[in-house]
């Protein structure tokens, strides 16, 4: 995989999160970012994956763990999930971040209701 272009989500030493457009992080730069062991980090993707909130991406790698095929590179969405995972200074840190970056775009979340008609119904059975 090309990654010439920096894809991994940062924090400096002031504590200033770094987030690139397109984020493909391993598992080892993961655990890196939050300040963990790595075994750590692949147990709780493991846990995420298996809930089927977040679907692995394998197109670019896959690696075999245990009895577990883990993808080798994971995006923002699983970085996310994980720091509400993990607890370690820096994942509270990256936390924060999450939630003041949502406050500060004023994010209002409206659900959208579907609502299937079927025609094979006559109209005496809707009353």
């Amino acid at each position: 995989m090309n990654m010439e272009k920096k894809t991994i989500v940062t924090i400096n030493g002031n504590g200033t999160v770094s987030v690139p457009d397109k984020v493909m992080m391993q598992d080892f730069e993961i655990a890196g970012l939050f300040g963990v062991m790595i075994p750590a980090i692949r147990s709780d993707i493991r846990a995420i994956l298996k809930t089927g909130i977040i679907a692995g991406n394998f197109t670019n790698g896959a690696t075999l763990v245990g009895n577990n095929i883990l993808p080798d590179y994971h995006g923002l969405d699983m970085v996310v999930a994980l720091a509400f995972r993990i607890q370690s200074p820096q994942a509270e840190l990256f936390r924060r971040w999450i939630l003041t970056k949502m406050a500060e775009r004023g994010q209002h979340i409206t659900p959208q209701i579907f609502v299937a008609m079927s025609s094979k119904r006559s109209p005496e059975t809707l009353n």
